[in-house]
């Protein structure tokens, strides 16, 4: 079905045509056939983006990659956006799947944290329960590049990284070495700040569709 089979008027044609191929025109510089084709690939293209780094937002152990795939994402549903009154999308549109990612941004966050540690823990061979000491050789990796993106957390999450940092350190990332407190908290419980079932039930749900 063409975009325009409901007879949509040449000015709207011309402003699709400038989004589409990044013009200013004035005028309809091709035909609405070849403006129809180009408008699919356009959208077809950046949903197939989306798809492919929302898969990354849910199992990379990268934080750096995360955030890549996530403002990446944004970018494209913007540009998707813009085209919500030249193209009848299915649901959920471009501006309600954004909407549902800005709202779930804190727990996708912190399932990656848990991923980045996790991950820590198989490179270290440590086993959580064994009551040993992590060391700061092997863990800082981690905890470095988690800090790098600290601008990006909630206090939340920050304080859910920060439990980390303690079972590395001995203390908290904002206190002085000397100035060791209480037992960590258990690891078990740090990883019921995220709701393993309701990640599942967010990916399943995560796919935008022409």
């Amino acid at each position: 079905m063409s975009l325009f089979s409901g007879g949509a008027n040449k000015t709207k044609q011309v402003e699709l045509q400038n989004i589409i191929f990044g013009t200013n025109e004035k005028k309809l510089m091709v035909s609405p056939e070849f403006l129809d084709d180009m408008t699919k690939h356009y959208i077809s293209k950046r949903m197939k983006n989306i798809n492919q780094m929302m898969e990354g937002i849910f199992t990379t152990k990268s934080v750096r990659t995360f955030f890549n795939y996530y403002d990446a994402v944004l970018s494209d549903l913007d540009e998707l956006i813009a085209l919500q009154k030249y193209h009848e999308f299915k649901k959920p549109v471009p501006s309600e799947f954004k909407k549902n990612i800005e709202a779930k941004k804190e727990r996708y966050i912190l399932a990656m944290v848990n991923r980045v540690w996790k991950n820590a823990n198989m490179k270290a061979n440590f086993d959580p329960t064994s009551g040993e000491k992590r060391s700061p050789e092997k863990f800082a990796p981690a905890l470095d590049e988690l800090l790098e993106f600290n601008d990006r957390y909630t206090s939340a999450t920050s304080e859910h990284i920060d439990r980390f940092y303690k079972s590395v350190y001995g203390h908290g990332m904002n206190e002085a070495p000397e100035a060791e407190k209480s037992e960590e908290a258990p690891e078990e419980a740090a990883d019921d700040l995220t709701d393993g079932d309701g990640l599942a039930e967010d990916e399943a749900e995560m796919k935008l569709n022409e």
